[in-house]
């Protein structure tokens, strides 16, 4: 469904999610079904709506668990018969800065501060350990974003002291874990609220009123990201890339203008912007993605620079065989 692919309208989707989900689950067609637990730290019902809308429309059929409000540790960590007959094919914990038990003072030592820093890694390892050895699924951890504030102002990032260093740093102790254990996701809202803005993402009202860790505009963007990581563990992402050619991989017509006359390469500020989307291009094919092009006007000897193995860039002409 076009008004649920990237770019996206949040405030649309928001407004009109009752008849997106009966469109898309009067679709015909076979859907994955799945049941995902979301624990949360902070208010989670419209997180889940509107991640329950993203996933249909990759055709995965979602039935829920929803946690009470900041009863994450406790429904991890404790005996839980609703969420163990539940029995969840994958649990996303939606925790926010908001959920760090403490951060440093000024007045502690370096020594203090790496207590802290260790004591609140153990404490979501002991989240992350209690849920896999129970139901043996994949885990959606949010990593931290940013303080709405920092109270040091520059130096908060490079002082032990700052909130903006404690939570790189446990951000750090997030992703050693990752690389570490299979079956577990860093939802990685410290870049999501960045390229959203942060002062955007983070809304004193929606916090105060209704325990929500991000604004409500902001849901879909996160929502969209976490039905990402989802279709992906289920196989479902798309492995190419279909590229016009004019217009797309260079500036101009190849039939119209010449191939002396197109944009490409340092010479012009336009030309440079289709040679870094040609090297994005390249970045995407060492991870394997199929690169093709589509041509509707038959330029059957045009082919572009970034499907062949040359490392240098192309200044001025696509290459042709």
């Amino acid at each position: 469904m076009r008004e649920l692919e990237y770019p996206f309208q949040n405030d649309y989707i928001i407004k009109k999610k009752k008849s997106l989900r009966k469109q898309l689950i009067t679709k015909p067609g076979n859907r994955l079904l799945k049941k995902v637990a979301i624990l949360g730290g902070s208010t989670t019902s419209d997180i889940k709506l509107l991640l329950d809308l993203f996933l249909l429309n990759y055709d995965i059929e979602a039935s829920f668990y929803e946690s009470e409000y900041d009863q994450y540790y406790e429904d991890a960590v404790f005996p839980n018969p609703a969420l163990e007959e539940f029995a969840p094919d994958i649990i996303y914990i939606h925790t926010s800065n908001r959920n760090i038990t403490a951060y440093p003072s000024i007045k502690d030592t370096a020594e203090e501060i790496d207590s802290l820093l260790e004591a609140e890694t153990k404490k979501f390892q002991t989240i992350w350990r209690s849920l896999s050895e129970k139901y043996h699924c994949p885990l959606i951890q949010n990593n931290f974003e940013l303080p709405f504030y920092r109270l040091m102002g520059n130096k908060d990032s490079s002082d032990p002291h700052g909130k903006v260093n404690f939570i790189t740093r446990l951000n750090t102790k997030f992703y050693e874990y990752a690389q570490t254990h299979e079956n577990f996701y860093i939802n990685d809202i410290n870049y999501l609220s960045a390229s959203y803005g942060l002062e955007s993402w983070f809304d004193t009202f929606y916090c105060h009123m209704y325990k929500y860790a991000l604004s409500v505009p902001a849901i879909p963007t996160l929502a969209f990201n976490i039905a990402n990581i989802i279709k992906s563990i289920y196989g479902k992402n798309k492995k190419g890339l279909v590229l016009d050619l004019d217009n797309t991989l260079w500036g101009g017509i190849v039939g119209d203008d010449g191939v002396d006359n197109l944009l490409l390469g340092q010479e012009v500020s336009l030309g440079q912007v289709y040679s870094e989307f040609q090297d994005y291009l390249k970045e995407q094919k060492q991870l394997g993605v199929i690169l093709a092009v589509d041509s509707k006007n038959d330029y059957e000897n045009a082919i572009a620079y970034c499907y062949s193995e040359r490392t240098q860039p192309l200044t001025r002409k696509p290459c042709v065989r």
